[in-house]
């Protein structure tokens, strides 16, 4: 079930209010809700800031989950510098703390980013197409990398957009 981006908010602050009771940083960050399509949240310890998806954090579990996984990277740099802000062990001991299991990433339905492009080169040697998301940087010479024959710019598609969820 999809809660309201107020109702979220709300729980957002309650949520950061109890880890600093438990676990208090030198400092209150500030939540920041962001337009990111794959990460649900990040970590920005150099100005105390969380920053958490406006797009993919529609229940409060995932909201939980994400938050406080951000603010165990807070509490690591806090803890132990700047060398703690990765997923290293400072990090997943301030998990730990916070309760929670120190998993990396999250399995939350998101969409990914699409292909936008469909570029194809054709080797004058040989024919053989050569299929790329993005065009090669202008002015410069490319070489098949089978024959040695140079290749040249034979089509530029956009991709399809695709309306299912699958």
């Amino acid at each position: 079930m999809s809660s309201t981006r107020n109702e979220l908010t709300v729980l957002a602050g309650e949520i950061l209010c109890e880890a600093m009771d438990r676990f208090p940083l030198s400092y209150k960050p500030v939540i920041e809700w962001k337009n990111l399509r794959v990460s649900a949240g990040m970590a920005y310890h150099r100005n105390g800031r969380i920053g958490l998806s406006a797009i993919i954090l529609d229940t409060p579990e995932k909201l939980r989950q994400t938050l406080l996984h951000e603010y165990a990277h807070l509490l690591a740099v806090d803890r132990h510098g700047q060398n703690a802000a990765n997923h290293g062990v400072y990090w997943k001991q301030a998990m730990i703390d916070l309760g929670l299991e120190p998993k990396v990433r999250h399995s939350y339905e998101c969409a990914r980013n699409a292909k936008r492009l469909t570029v194809t080169y054709r080797c004058q040697r040989c024919g053989a197409k050569i299929e790329r998301s993005r065009r090669l940087p202008r002015h410069r010479k490319y070489v098949h990398a089978k024959c040695g024959g140079g290749l040249r710019l034979f089509s530029v598609q956009a991709a399809t957009v695709r309306t299912d969820s699958a």
